[in-house]
């Protein structure tokens, strides 16, 4: 192509950008360095001042939202918690980029922020997503758009859904219908459905009694016999159906069973509800449907099978996935939908709850929990409700949007494509935000599956994606491979001094180690802070809550490039030291934190350990049960030291008395000078700690009061006299100081202290007051006193006056 008629295509589709300010292909976007071109700051070093600290905040966000709610993904970020990075790191118009970008939340967060977002990703379903998360709509459009198509489809819907109400024998809609698996009982040979069985206990599991389902007919006769959901299983057929009455019963929701008691029911339940599903099953759908084979298909075990277990996963094709009534309503919907309109993303977020993998509970429904499987017990939705029920869902997330949303023409890409080739300008990026494949835990291609095949996309992307997946023959080294490639690019599309934040949660202590020398080799520079960041929503995806050692938080760690004239950092990888060291840095890192947060989860411990380690580019595979038992000991499920784990050892005392030593010089040739003066402030006793070689593992703040004395005016003074210092010395030997931090410490988070760290009784516990007065630990003696369950009334009047006059200071300074 000449140069002239390269410049008029470029022309034209600045043109086209500008008319149009979400730019999105469903393959790899050729508009991706013109936008960027079009958008971008220039960096000049010669006057680039970006300076900005890390972020240090841990989060606690929700995924309850109008926003998040509109389409379900694996592993998805609330945008609320990456607006606050995105703000934290950037100014207006800003390019915030994310190459692994999902549902597209960091796009959003983006937008939301008035910041200018690109968005890329292998999945077109991913891209779909984020195409019309990032979209803003008229809601009184969007209302018009599904009073139409509603009305051109309800014939099909009301055949399709029809029964009888068998209170009144009117008319009624089938709300949902219960299907269950059948399974032989060992023991008199019938067959039973799942969801007719008995919950009874039997035997016993990790020592305490096990909840089994039992066979309901030899439960009448006085045997439990487990139904073993491992056995040989026979076809899922209809239990229940739940309807609503359209003649005005009261209350309108009725409920049958296949076994009811009531003849009635049963007798309608034959004649209405599995007559209709005959019916259907009787009609070819007029409509097309995917005719892609799913992937555990027997020719494609050998290609597939991350997600399938055996006996579980009883589909072929991707239609199977569905109940023929409920393919015919989709395939109905799909088929009368405008292409590319927002209707087609409002169906094509309800496909997965409309599948046999919807789960029935008797609280309610659950949908697909990061697998593709159809539920031993599911529940078959009524498709024209459930659109309902979605329509509302995003006529409210797209209100909200309209308000958060920055202007009214958000300006973002986004390119169907793998990030291992960002075809951009070097050093034109000014922030990443992304949360990039966990290995092995979330296989996208095949989670992704079904929206794609209705979407008639195919998957040829799968050899592109970074995942470590023996079916396929793909390994650590192979994710590494491709994981290196994309942050080298992220690496080259930053500018210099900006920052790139990963958010990440795997099990693996493995890829932990790779993201982490990954980084370094890259060139890019860790934070260095104390502060463990996450982002918490408190609901957990499956995944997190199923995996033994996942981090059921989603941590996230600050990277950042260097500065045009910043000298390279020395080149630390895991591996380097010795098993010892990482070993006696590990346990450290343990007992630090067991000492701030006694009764601590093992999942909140093992983020501490890895956010950190990995900070300090020091992260390697090993052991954790084996690291904490060392260390710890479990009650109930929560881990406190161990005895003999809650000292320093003596080369960590020496340390510290070393520190120490230095600050009191630099304090008593301060206050000599200024005579004035009752103490030293924390800032500049931290200044001098700065010159320390060899400085202590734990921060200044947790030792400094085992050594010196707070004043009333929140500095800090040596001891004064003999007295005072062989009554700190007393502390650090008797271990006192740590005992009531910890047993505080388990008081202001709400778990139940350690028995051997309580005090011994009510006078003790005064003491405890008087030495977190004199410590400065002001929050931990009104923990004492507020939440140690003391009566010091027991005490005599002096001491008790005494310990009220502890206890309000620390009110009044805490």
């Amino acid at each position: 192509m000449s140069k002239q008629i390269y410049a008029q295509a470029s022309l034209f589709r600045r043109q086209k950008l500008a008319e149009n300010t979400i730019s999105y292909t469903p393959g790899p976007n050729p508009d991706l360095g013109c936008f960027v071109e079009e958008h971008a700051t220039p960096y000049n070093p010669a006057t680039d001042d970006y300076n900005v600290p890390p972020f240090d905040k841990p989060i606690t966000s929700t995924k309850a939202t109008a926003i998040y709610n509109m389409h379900t993904y694996w592993s998805k970020k609330p945008h609320d918690a990456i607006r606050q990075y995105i703000r934290h790191y950037t100014q207006l118009g800003d390019l915030v980029l994310d190459p692994f970008c999902g549902s597209g939340g960091t796009a959003l967060a983006a937008l939301m922020e008035g910041r200018v977002a690109l968005a890329i990703d292998l999945s077109p379903a991913a891209t779909f997503i984020t195409k019309n998360y990032c979209t803003l709509v008229d809601v009184a459009a969007l209302e018009q758009a599904f009073a139409e198509l509603q009305a051109r489809v309800q014939p099909e819907m009301d055949w399709l859904y029809a029964t009888r109400c068998d209170r009144c024998d009117g008319k009624a809609t089938t709300a949902y219908t219960v299907y269950s698996y059948v399974f032989q009982c060992p023991r008199c040979l019938e067959k039973v459905t799942l969801f007719d069985c008995v919950e009874a206990e039997g035997g016993t599991a990790k020592g305490k009694p096990k909840k089994i389902n039992a066979c309901p007919h030899c439960f009448t006769r006085g045997h439990v016999e487990e139904i073993s959901t491992r056995s040989e299983r026979f076809a899922a057929v209809p239990v229940l159906v739940s309807y609503l009455c359209q003649e005005g019963c009261k209350p309108q929701r009725g409920e049958r069973r296949h076994n009811d008691a009531n003849e009635k029911k049963r007798d309608f339940f034959a004649r209405y509800d599995l007559a209709k599903l005959a019916e259907i099953e009787a009609r070819e759908i007029p409509y097309w449907t995917p005719p892609e084979r799913m992937m555990n298909a027997p020719e494609d075990q050998e290609r597939w099978g991350m997600l399938f277990r055996s006996g579980v996963a009883a589909f072929q094709k991707v239609t199977d996935v569905y109940t023929p009534r409920n393919l015919y309503a989709l395939a109905s919907l799909l088929n009368l939908a405008e292409p590319d309109s927002t209707m087609r993303f409002v169906i094509h977020s309800i496909l997965l709850n409309a599948s046999r993998m919807y789960r029935h509970r008797t609280t309610g429904g659950g949908g697909p929990a990061g697998n593709i499987s159809v539920a031993q017990v599911h529940r078959e939705m009524n498709v024209s409700q459930l659109l309902e029920s979605k329509v509302g869902d995003m006529k409210r997330g797209f209100l909200e949007l309209s308000f958060e949303v920055f202007n009214e023409q958000p300006k973002v890409i986004i390119s169907t494509q793998s990030s291992t080739n960002i075809e951009v300008p070097q050093n034109s990026i000014d922030y990443i935000f992304t949360d990039p494949p966990y290995g092995d835990k979330f296989p996208y291609g095949e989670l992704n599956f079904i929206w794609e095949a209705w979407m008639g996309f195919r998957p040829q992307w799968h050899e592109q994606e970074i995942i470590v997946n023996p079916v396929q023959g793909k390994t650590e080294n192979d994710w590494a491979s491709l994981m290196k490639k994309v942050v080298q690019e992220c690496f080259r599309v930053l500018k210099p001094g900006r920052w790139l934040s990963l958010c990440y949660h795997d099990t693996s202590e493995g890829t932990w180690q790779l993201v982490q020398d990954i980084m370094a080799e890259a060139g890019f520079i860790s934070e260095t802070s104390e502060t463990s960041l996450y982002i918490d929503t408190g609901q957990k995806s499956f995944k997190q809550l199923i995996a033994e050692k996942v981090t059921k938080r989603d941590l996230v760690i600050n990277f950042r490039k260097p500065r045009h004239d910043e000298l390279p950092q020395p080149l630390t990888l895991s591996g380097d030291e010795d098993a010892a060291t990482f070993t006696q840095k590990a346990m450290a890192i343990l007992r630090e934190t067991l000492e701030a947060h006694p009764g601590s989860l093992a999942d909140r411990l093992y983020d501490e350990l890895v956010s950190r380690l990995v900070r300090q580019g020091s992260f390697e595979r090993h052991n954790f049960d084996d690291l904490l038992r060392r260390v710890a000991e479990p009650v109930d499920g929560r881990w406190y030291l161990l005895e003999t784990a809650d000292q320093p050892d003596a080369a960590e005392s020496a340390k510290e008395e070393t520190a120490a030593a230095r600050l009191e010089a630099f304090m008593q040739a301060h206050l000599s000078e200024n005579p004035d003066e009752t103490g030293i402030h924390f800032s500049d006793l931290f200044e001098q700690n700065l010159y320390v070689q060899d400085k202590p593992r734990r921060v200044l703040k947790e030792w400094l009061p085992e050594f010196f004395f707070r004043t009333e005016a929140g500095t800090w003074r040596p001891p004064a006299n003999k007295e005072e210092r062989e009554q700190k010395a007393a502390l650090r030997s008797t271990g006192t100081l740590r005992r009531i931090k910890r047993f505080g410490n388990a008081l202001l988070e709400g778990v139940p202290p350690a028995e051997r760290d309580r005090p011994e009784n009510v006078a003790t516990a005064g003491g405890w007051i008087r030495q977190c007065r004199r410590a400065g630990l002001y929050e931990l003696g009104r923990a004492l006193y507020e939440k140690g369950g003391f009566n010091f009334a027991d005490l005599g009047d002096e001491d008790m006056l005494g310990v009220e006059e502890d206890y309000q200071i620390c009110v009044r300074r805490s």
